[in-house]
């Protein structure tokens, strides 16, 4: 009786390196598993190609596998081929992964140029874990080896990626016969102005606009989130000086607080001014600013606005207590009639704090500290102290260890700006402003706002 025809899917795999220095081309794979198919009498269904990929590549992001698994699934496939288990996997977990849905389904693999490879016997499957292991600890070695040159390469300023790949503002140029990466004169002008809008603005939406309007209409919010994240602005990479500066370390820092909380836009219009700045005093959770607007002229209709802030928490989750709702005109009344009050009160709190660190460091010093762990040991060792007495006490003074390399002296701040503000007629210069640059006015100023249990304000912290 002859055996029934098997359904086979080709699976073909080459990573760019491969193919570059030695040729490993899908289309030579695809012909060598046609012709295997066709001598054993299979017949081909599929062809599943992963390009430009390593074996050692996580599984989610292997498309030609998740497709070939979705017709194993379907009952489209009877045998998988492929031309060596390296082109398969190089990752026993990822390995055992898939092998669990190839049983479910009752679908086997070959590796066409190992015959020996098999999960049918007890020989087959040795030999499968020790090319597997292999496999695995090749790719694992030469990642290392790559990262140390490439690591190398970073601490010497040499470029590792070519133009295609450089973030904007910069390009790969020469420096002392070294290539490495410089600022690009043609989008200087641009990379500044798009740091400068968005410090004095605040806003991704606003900043992006701007961008778009001014300097590259198919500037993208892709490239708005990379440049505001990427350390290369700061003259970085890995953390080690590599490229020539835009920002310095502090205004970089400054503007990641900024993209942390930045202000999201409003469909309505409406501009809440303490957005992401207001914590709910029952749960801590921030409060969100939502609004209404009412007709208070039935003739011009002319609309007023009103926005709130609210606790999600309580709204949404119903995980707090407070449904209140704080209004944005109380808050920002209080704020200029109180601002100077409040910074005073502000600063005293600062001043007392550092005194109470400087009282701990000077009481409790780490050298104290590792000269009572030494004792501690030196008396469990001479067997004058059990082991629980021993264990509670070397405990405690480790997290007295831990917690005094947390006190630190507080860089000293610069309130300056504030100060200049306070002695100024603020309030008239204030009354001036459009509602967004009375929010940046606020987010520039303002660190949090903290209120009491009947929705006042408590106390406010400063940037």
């Amino acid at each position: 009786m002859s055996e029934k025809i098997k359904r086979c899917a080709l699976y073909i795999r080459v990573s760019t390196a491969e193919q570059l220095m030695h040729g490993k081309s899908l289309e030579a794979q695809k012909e060598y598993l046609a012709s295997y198919a066709k001598d054993h009498g299979m017949i081909p269904v599929g062809v599943y190609a992963d390009e430009g990929k390593t074996a050692r590549k996580e599984l989610k992001k292997r498309k030609a596998i998740h497709a070939l698994l979705e017709d194993v699934k379907a009952g489209k496939i009877d045998v998988i081929l492929f031309w060596r288990l390296d082109r398969w996997f190089r990752n026993m977990s990822d390995f055992y992964k898939v092998q669990d849905i190839l049983d479910e389904y009752g679908v086997y693999w070959i590796s066409a140029s190992e015959p020996g490879l098999n999960m049918e016997t007890r020989d087959g499957r040795l030999q499968l874990n020790v090319v597997l292991s292999i496999g695995q600890n090749e790719v694992d070695t030469t990642s290392e080896r790559i990262k140390f040159v490439n690591e190398a390469s970073i601490r010497q300023g040499k470029v590792i990626f070519g133009d295609g790949n450089m973030p904007r503002g910069y390009k790969v140029g020469s420096v002392d016969g070294k290539k490495c990466m410089v600022k690009n004169p043609d989008e200087e002008e641009m990379v500044n102005a798009f740091f400068d809008y968005f410090e004095r603005h605040q806003s991704k939406q606003g900043t992006l606009r701007y961008m778009q309007r001014n300097y590259d209409p198919e500037f993208s919010y892709s490239v708005l989130r990379t440049m505001l994240s990427s350390e290369f602005y700061k003259g970085t990479y890995r953390g080690i000086p590599y490229c020539p500066a835009y920002l310095s370390e502090e205004r970089w820092m400054r503007l990641q607080k900024i993209n942390g909380r930045n202000v999201k836009h409003t469909p309505s219009g409406r501009v809440y001014l303490f957005s992401g700045l207001i914590r709910c005093p029952i749960c801590s959770q921030k409060l969100s600013g939502t609004g209404c607007s009412s007709i208070i002229n039935r003739k011009t209709k002319e609309k007023r606005t009103y926005c709130y802030y609210r606790c999600n928490h309580a709204l949404l989750d119903r995980i707090c207590t407070n449904t209140h709702r704080v209004s944005q005109n109380l808050i920002e009344a209080y704020l200029l009639d109180n601002l100077e009050t409040e910074y005073e009160k502000f600063h005293i709190r600062c001043e007392k704090i550092e005194e109470q660190k400087a009282k701990i460091r000077e009481t409790r010093t780490l050298e104290k500290l590792q000269k009572e762990l030494e004792r501690l040991n030196l008396l469990f060792q001479k067997g004058r102290i059990e082991w629980d007495y021993y264990s509670e006490e070397y405990d405690r003074i480790e997290n007295e260890l831990h917690e005094l390399q947390q006190i630190r002296p507080e860089p000293q701040r610069d309130f300056s700006y504030l100060e200049e503000i306070l002695q100024a007629d603020f309030r008239t210069i204030y009354a001036q402003l459009t509602p967004e640059n009375r929010r940046s006015f606020w987010r520039s100023t303002i660190k949090e706002i903290h209120l009491d249990e009947d929705f006042s304000v408590k106390s406010v912290d400063f940037l």
